[in-house]
Order: C-alpha cells, then sequence, then structure tokens
C-alpha cells in the first residue's frame, strides 16, 4: 500500500496501518495471566475491563457517516461511561486501549506518525469537550538489557476543567508503593521449571497510562509536563464534527531519550530527556509494542479514531 504524502517517515516502515483494510494486528491491551489458575494477577484485575478496539464509520445522528480521513474505516477506542477522579488512578472501564505487538532490529530512532480525532458519545445535550480526559501513543520498548515506555499524552480535562497540554512518559522519584499495584504482574525467568516459582513484580516507571500517583490538575508523577506545550485542538462546535489532526513522536533508542513531538502545527525539541529505565524483564528481548489510548473524565463514553498509522525507524536521522 503506497504511503500518502501527509506522512514523513524515517528511512525504513516498520509497519503502515490504514483501517480500511482491517485492524492489521492492533487488538486489546489486557494485563497478563497467572497461569497455574489461567486468571489474572489479583493486582491486575482491573485492568482486564478497558474498551477494545473496533472499526468504525464514525457514524454521527446528525451528520451521518464521516468516514475516515482517507476512507470509510478508522480504528475506534472508546471508554465505557466511567470516571475516578483525577487524582486517583484510572478506574475500572474508563479507558481503552489498542495494542500492536512487535519486535525491533535495532537501536536507532523509532518515529510514529498518525492522524486522529477525539469524540464524546453522542448521547445527551452538551459538546463534552470536557468529558474527555486523556488520550496518546506509547512504545513498550525492551533490549537485552532495559525497558522503557515512550509516550506522548495530551491532557485534555481534569475535573471537568480545560487543561489542553502535553506530557511525556517519564516517572518523577518516589517510593515503588506510591506507584500503584506492587504485586505480582508476569511469570519470572525460572517459572514452570520443576518446583520452582518465580514471579515479575511490577516497577516503578512501568505501565504509567495506569500508575502513579495523580493530582487534581491532571499531573501525575507518572508524566512530565513539557514546558510550553499548551495547545487547544480543532474539537470544532458540536459533537458531530470531526477534524483529523496529525500527530508524530521520535525518539532516539541508541541514546535513550525523546527527539521531537510534533502535533499539527506546534514542534517540541525533546532532546536530552530520558524515559525511566527499569532493568530487563523475562522472555521479552527486543520487544516493541505501539500503544494508542483514551481516557474518560465523566460518565460519559469517550473514543479515539485512528485514521491511519505509520511507524519507521532510521539511524541518527534529522527530524
Amino acid at each position: 500500500m503506497e504511503l500518502p504524502d501527509t506522512y514523513k517517515p524515517l528511512s525504513q516502515v516498520i509497519f503502515y496501518d490504514d483501517f480500511d483494510s482491517g485492524l492489521n494486528g492492533w487488538i486489546n491491551l489486557a494485563p497478563n495471566l497467572a497461569q497455574d489458575k489461567m486468571a489474572y494477577y489479583p493486582a491486575q484485575w482491573r485492568f482486564a475491563h478497558w474498551g477494545p478496539p473496533m472499526l468504525s464509520s464514525a457514524t454521527f445522528s446528525y451528520a451521518g457517516t464521516h468516514g475516515s480521513m482517507h476512507g470509510t474505516y478508522s480504528m475506534k477506542i472508546g471508554s465505557r461511561p466511567v470516571a475516578g477522579r483525577a487524582d486517583e488512578q484510572p478506574v475500572s472501564g474508563s479507558m481503552g486501549h489498542a495494542i500492536k505487538r512487535l519486535t525491533f532490529a535495532k537501536r536507532q530512532h523509532l518515529k510514529c506518525e498518525m492522524w486522529y480525532t477525539y469524540r464524546a458519545e453522542q448521547d445527551r445535550p452538551g459538546i463534552g469537550e470536557n468529558a474527555i480526559r486523556a488520550f496518546g501513543f506509547f512504545w513498550d520498548v525492551q533490549d537485552t538489557e532495559k525497558r522503557a515506555f515512550y509516550g506522548a499524552r495530551y491532557l485534555n480535562a481534569a475535573g471537568g476543567k480545560m487543561q489542553q497540554r502535553w506530557q511525556l512518559f517519564r516517572a518523577a522519584r518516589g517510593e515503588p508503593e506510591d506507584w500503584g499495584d506492587t504485586g505480582r504482574s508476569a511469570p519470572g525467568e525460572a517459572a514452570g521449571e520443576g518446583d520452582k516459582e518465580e514471579h515479575v513484580f511490577l516497577q516503578r516507571g512501568v505501565d504509567p497510562q495506569w500508575h502513579g500517583k495523580r493530582y487534581q490538575d491532571g499531573s501525575s508523577d507518572a508524566f512530565y509536563d513539557i514546558p510550553r506545550s499548551r495547545q487547544k485542538l480543532c474539537f470544532n462546535e458540536t459533537a458531530d464534527k470531526l477534524n483529523w489532526h496529525y500527530f508524530a513522536l521520535t525518539v532516539d533508542l541508541a541514546k535513550r531519550e525523546y527527539v521531537e513531538l510534533q502535533s499539527v502545527d506546534r514542534h517540541f525539541n525533546l532532546r536530552g530527556i530520558a524515559p525511566s529505565l527499569v532493568n530487563a524483564y523475562p522472555r521479552i528481548n527486543q520487544l516493541l509494542n505501539p500503544v494508542v489510548w483514551i481516557e474518560a473524565d465523566t460518565d460519559r463514553r469517550v473514543f479515539l479514531y485512528v485514521d491511519s498509522i505509520v511507524n519507521s525507524t532510521g539511524k541518527g536521522e534529522l527530524v
């Protein structure tokens, strides 16, 4: 499939997904199963009820069918009509996720680009802009030594008050207990070998979309506020009108740092900002998992629509 001119990838395209051709391997993000019981670990049970991705023609009761930016179908990720307070960690059902599970070959530049839009459910009067707490994109990446989460979050609203600023995945210093659920999260290296029973425990910096101490203004120990990043996006004037937005995030896996974020017409130089690093987990060397997600701020369902998405890589390229 030919790449549209609206994308500016690095030298090697890892994937280009236009959802007119299906979901292309994107699936709901779910926690790990405890293999001895084929059930979720107790510390992770509340992460089992996120909204799954689906194909959507973006049909609204007044406007009719929008379709997507490049065709008929986009990937739609939605929440349930529930939300916790802004200073609480996400409650069950308040988020929707989509993940694609890959591996990578070289530690070099990595870039994600996508065209997206976002909306609250058209089920009641009111535009619904402040029903959306946050949305964004991240990679879960691991080489043979370290695991890291590189991501950008658009904090739209907190407690019904508009915030409209960009944040990066980067955990502040603190105690493990402040991060969230510290119980077992995966089988250990020797699990299943004879009578050995080893487990992996959650580390500070892992799964920041769910964890970290949160505050009333939408800030969090899991996210770093990009200076001067306030940006009003094109939500439009009523709940039934969609405008597509361009997003691009570039990171340097060799130097283990962020490079640049672009949101529509804004460019943010992120050189020198590092993600949180933890020691490598068992069985996931060369992991490359891209994820998109959205989170509700009120008891109104909210949706992220992704028209198409590109991930590319290259060695030391300028962006």
